[in-house]
């Protein structure tokens, strides 16, 4: 295995300890804190992760461009000096924003005690905004390893503060002062390891900057339209609802984000061979991608809602059981994800088509959201998620026919993908008996997800939707880490 091959290991295994230690903090602030506490905690990063997109503009992913690009190390640290200097004083405005603005969103979340926990979370901006550039320094200057380090860090930081203060006060406003102070510690962490890019004296290059937010901002605005279309849902439930029952929308509204992992790896492979452009060729790639993330996709939705209400329940608490409703619809959107549509309009450079695909989501999410939650209340806008991704798959299904110059069976292996259905849906329906006569629990997901991957190999061997190929590619994985695991 080359050294870029660990490396880039190494960053997949952080993000996946990130949120497997993230889903354990979101898991035990639910059963630490009432209902509508945890829904104002939750609405604080929403407001968080949302305008910090909007602020931060594709900035720290510039540097991804900028940094490796740069002739000599003293270019690198005008870079770098000159991005902290900037991000740093967006940092500030979006603090002084949220302190200004609290009462504003407080009363636009429809949640008076949001006011009160503003006033000492505007800090927080001003910390994680650099926190959030280093990793991206870091991988600009080809140190992985440095970047990863930091996000163990980072990680641990959050688990011991933000839980150990959670255990011992369960109090709400503490557990916010937690999240502050850790961000406070990740930031003196960045500040001391980038000391002496900020130390070294270069004069601002005002042409360097704006070749920078020439293109950053292009990134940044379909950054934007993809976060606010993501979180609309969330933004319509916190202004018709409680902050209670957004709490409990909010742990069922989301899609699984190991699949995104998955699809984010699938796209760094395919789009150096798709760059081809050569339509053939990119059908064959297309269709083999599709095939296979299609058995892991498909079983992988089918168990979830198998196991949704009990899953829930065990994790989170009977208090949140209603949640299992929206994940389940959210599970709909999941048979979309064996495919990553826009990669091909990326690979023949029609970026637009994506940026309209985006704004058109944007907007018929808006419409329908306010429409079905008026109809249905909250599962109403999961319906509304469900159906426009739907529609953007198949705005992106027929744009891509033209394209190509191929007919949907020639770039989208339709059969085979058929096949991987009925054998997932055939497995499904086989445990249900068993999953109705036994009592809900962790020994009922257990024994009903065993019999299900039974049952699901050897119809999907029948079938024809698992092939030799398949079973001798997990045959290799499995000899490669056990072989490694010796060492």
């Amino acid at each position: 295995m080359s050294d870029l091959s660990k490396q880039a290991g190494i960053l997949s295994a952080t993000e996946f300890f990130r949120f497997f230690v993230k889903s354990i903090i979101g898991i035990a602030l639910a059963r630490l804190i009432l209902p509508a506490e945890l829904g104002s905690y939750r609405q604080l990063f929403l407001i968080y992760s949302t305008f910090s997109t909007l602020l931060l503009l594709g900035i720290p992913q510039s540097l991804l461009y900028f940094l490796p690009q740069s002739k000599s190390a003293s270019e690198q640290s005008q870079i770098i000096k000159r991005t902290l200097s900037i991000v740093s004083l967006l940092g500030l405005v979006f603090s002084l924003s949220i302190y200004l603005l609290r009462g504003f969103i407080a009363t636009k979340f429809n949640n008076p005690s949001l006011e009160s926990l503003l006033i000492f979370y505007a800090i927080y901006p001003i910390f994680i905004f650099i926190t959030q550039l280093y990793s991206s320094i870091m991988l600009g200057l080809k140190r992985p390893l440095d970047a990863a380090r930091f996000t163990l860090f980072s990680i641990t930081a959050d688990f011991i503060l933000i839980l150990g203060v959670a255990f011992f006060t369960r109090n709400l406003q503490m557990i916010v002062f937690a999240v502050i102070i850790s961000a406070m510690l990740q930031w003196i962490y960045a500040r001391v390891h980038l000391w002496k890019f900020q130390a070294q004296k270069v004069a601002f290059d005002f042409v360097g900057f704006r070749k920078q937010l020439a293109y950053s901002i292009p990134l940044g605005v379909s950054s934007i339209i993809g976060m606010l279309s993501v979180q609309l849902d969330k933004f319509m439930i916190s202004g018709f609802f409680s902050p209670a029952q957004f709490a409990i929308f909010s742990i069922g509204a989301m899609e699984l984000p190991l699949i995104g992992i998955l699809a984010n790896s699938v796209n760094s492979i395919l789009l150096p061979h798709l760059s081809s452009r050569e339509p053939q060729l990119m059908g064959e790639l297309y269709r083999g991608a599709v095939r296979k993330n299609a058995l892991i996709v498909f079983p992988i939705a089918a168990v979830f809602f198998l196991f949704a209400e009990p899953m829930v329940v065990f994790l989170y608490g009977a208090i949140y059981a209603e949640a299992a409703l929206f994940f389940k619809i959210y599970l709909c959107i999941l048979p979309l994800r064996i495919a990553t549509y826009g990669i091909v309009f990326q690979a023949f450079g029609k970026t637009k088509v994506i940026m309209a695909n985006a704004i058109f989501t944007l907007l018929l999410n808006a419409i329908l959201n306010y429409m079905f939650i008026r109809i249905w209340g909250m599962k109403g806008a999961a319906f509304a998620t469900v159906i426009v991704t739907w529609l953007s798959v198949i705005f992106y299904l027929v744009l891509m026919k033209g394209l190509l110059h191929l007919s949907l069976r020639e770039f989208f292996p339709i059969n085979k993908v058929f096949r991987t259905f009925i054998a997932t849906a055939l497995s499904a329906l086989a445990c249900l008996p068993l999953i109705s006569y036994m009592q809900p629990g962790l020994l009922s997901m257990l024994t009903g997800g065993a019999l299900f991957i039974v049952l699901y190999f050897f119809l999907g061997r029948w079938l024809g939707a698992i092939l030799s190929c398949d079973i001798a590619l997990i045959q290799d994985l499995l000899k490669s880490a056990q072989s490694r695991f010796k060492r």
